[in-house]
């Protein structure tokens, strides 16, 4: 009997996903399976589990543009109003959980960076940008892409696959709070733009912001 065009397609489509879904499995194994001493290696560690295999699966398993995987800035003006709109949101809501629910009890900033700018800005910008990067290049880009023909469920399995990391790793909590939103939201903007950069900008700024807006309630 023989197997129609579509239907090899349809199973070429199936393995793939399953290929990836390993690969993907493998790259959040290792990245908690090895223990970082400190920052530096916990960024080596972010950069290469997150970032480098999976770019190298892309490129030469796959043989696949990255554009294709999320790494792109298409879809500028969706992109930007989705991000704009998502960073209100996300000040309000958790403007109201400070206000109401004691968030900022529960969530805590670095002492060493609360009364240094400049060291402020470097942790942000450096330490914590880089683990946002990789990060939300691998779940809104690599994951997401990888599960996309599942529609807007992509959005909650990589959100799932987040939480589940935060569980391994033991770090649960109120202070993982701002990233498990970013997660879903930033899933949704990804998932419309096609791009993790948009989710990524809107996810830092949000970071940033509150975390200033901590060292402010603190002081």
């Amino acid at each position: 009997m023989q197997i129609s065009t579509h239907h090899l397609e349809k199973l070429h489509s199936y393995k793939e996903t399953l290929v990836t879904s390993a690969v993907i499995l493998t790259c959040l194994f290792l990245s908690i399976l090895f223990q970082a001493d400190n920052t530096l290696q916990s960024i080596s560690r972010s950069i290469f589990f997150l970032i480098i295999l999976p770019v190298l699966y892309i490129k030469f398993i796959l043989k696949n543009d990255l554009a294709d995987w999320g790494w792109n800035l298409e879809n500028k003006k969706e992109g930007a109003v989705l991000a704009s709109i998502s960073l209100c949101l996300a000040l309000i809501i958790f403007y109201l959980l400070i206000r109401w629910a004691g968030f900022s009890s529960h969530y805590h900033v670095n002492t060493l960076i609360q009364y240094n700018f400049w060291l402020f800005l470097l942790y942000e910008l450096f330490f914590l940008n880089i683990f946002f990067f990789a990060q939300e290049f691998f779940f809104k880009g690599f994951v997401l892409s990888a599960f996309r023909q599942f529609s807007f469920w992509t959005i909650l399995i990589q959100s799932g696959l987040y939480f589940a990391l935060f569980i391994l790793s033991k770090t649960f909590s109120w202070q993982t709070s701002p990233f498990m939103f970013i997660s879903l939201v930033g899933g949704l903007i990804a998932y419309k733009t096609r791009s993790f950069f948009y989710s990524y900008i809107f996810g830092l700024s949000f970071i940033i912001i509150l975390d200033a807006y901590i060292i402010h309630l603190v002081k």
